[in-house]
């Protein structure tokens, strides 16, 4: 290595070793068997290096939690430290990001001291962990978003995310400011305790980049975790998180929610403030990334996105759009799909199974058509099958 200059190498393995150095060494674990011989780290696996308190917190989903600590059953403190202690795991079977455990465990306790004083919650997400996707700014965390950088023999400038603020070095906004969503996160009483890794660049189905290495899937080491929120992906799959946040433009909440048998969502554009939040596409305004909640749970992702949508981020970010929780039109739509025998509660769902240029699998193909027969089960209607509608096309 030149004395004007640092190799990207040694830059990543610093960045790697500090994370792995914020793991109080109570939670580290011995190197795990090889994936052929423990290819699954879900379940009774994981769950052997917990206590009895922290399986029985950490299995819970985002719902249950904030009942818990809303009524002073748990405090925040507890829950975060079970998530932090399962969230350390998590990333040790198969590299996924976490940050340091100072900031949210103090955090917990500024939430609980609240609770003591006023009896009641913060907000409507008191006290629940939320993991993030590393492209969200975070007080006292740095996001690389998965880039190194060098510095250059010939200038000494820092290329990369580094020890820069997106890139950018004297900036003031090193580790100091917070996305959008993040505020909005902290006043409905969230603590946002580990941000999870991603492909640099992003746009990938798969998470690997030049810092932590491959993100594989929890549930089969010798696989993917998907992308490019694939740490997200495999944390929830491991539950070392109740729910967390990634950004979707072409796949990247729903692959990672599909490899690892989890619920995500990719909202419409507009619909979550993205505000603060760094890209590597900045500019590219064709096709907005969006950005999403995955969880293990289905109540979950209503139950985050009903609390984020109360703060009217509209107010503070201006390409969200002033669309509040409609809970006339959510009932209607449940009373409507209650109704599906005498035909009234009808949905229609269309299937592309086949593009005409790439066939799916056979389990991907199974899947789909398991799919569509419980929708036809269920009472409701499948409006066209573009297998037939490709086959007509080309022979016209």
């Amino acid at each position: 290595m030149a004395a004007q200059g640092r190799e990207w190498q040694d830059i990543a393995k610093e960045k790697r070793d500090a994370i792995h150095d914020s793991i109080p060494k109570s939670w580290l674990t011995a190197p795990l068997p090889s994936a052929e011989q423990q290819r699954d780290v879900t379940g009774d696996y994981i769950c052997r290096y917990l206590s009895r308190n922290e399986i029985n917190i950490t299995e819970k989903d985002a719902v249950d939690i904030v009942k818990k600590t809303s009524s002073g059953e748990w405090t925040a403190e507890d829950v975060t430290r079970a998530f932090c202690h399962r969230a350390s795991l998590a990333h040790q079977f198969v590299r996924r990001q976490r940050a340091e455990q100072n900031s949210p465990i103090e955090d917990a306790k500024k939430l609980d001291e609240y609770f003591a004083q006023y009896k009641k919650p913060i907000g409507p997400l008191h006290g629940l962990p939320v993991s993030l996707k590393d492209q969200f700014h975070v007080k006292g965390v740095e996001t690389s978003m998965g880039y190194v950088g060098m510095k250059t023999r010939a200038k000494s400038v820092m290329k990369g995310w580094i020890g820069t603020f997106e890139g950018r070095q004297g900036t003031a906004r090193e580790k100091v400011f917070e996305s959008e969503m993040v505020r909005e996160l902290r006043n409905l009483g969230a603590v946002l305790f580990c941000k999870t890794s991603v492909p640099h660049t992003l746009m990938c189905g798969e998470t690997v980049n030049n810092i932590l290495g491959y993100t594989s899937n929890p549930n089969n080491r010798n696989l993917s975790s998907g992308g490019s929120s694939g740490g997200e992906g495999a944390l929830i799959s491991l539950k070392g998180s109740p729910v967390g946040f990634g950004t979707d433009i072409g796949g990247s909440i729903r692959i990672p929610a599909a490899f690892n048998g989890l619920y995500g969502l990719r909202p419409s554009s507009g619909r979550l403030p993205y505000e603060g939040m760094a890209n590597s596409m900045d500019g590219q305004n064709t096709v907005l990334s969006v950005v999403g909640p995955l969880s293990h749970s289905a109540a979950s992702l209503r139950f985050v996105t009903r609390a984020l949508l109360s703060q009217e981020p509209w107010l503070h970010d201006p390409l969200v759009h002033e669309i509040p929780w409609r809970e006339e039109q959510e009932r209607q739509i449940l009373t409507m799909i209650n109704n599906t025998s005498d035909r009234s509660g009808q949905l229609a769902f269309g299937f592309l199974k086949h593009d005409g240029s790439v066939t799916p699998h056979p389990p991907v193909r199974r899947a789909m058509d398991l799919v569509q027969e419980t929708i036809q089960q269920l009472g409701h209607k499948v409006m066209w099958d573009p297998d037939v509608a490709i086959h007509v096309d080309r022979s016209s």
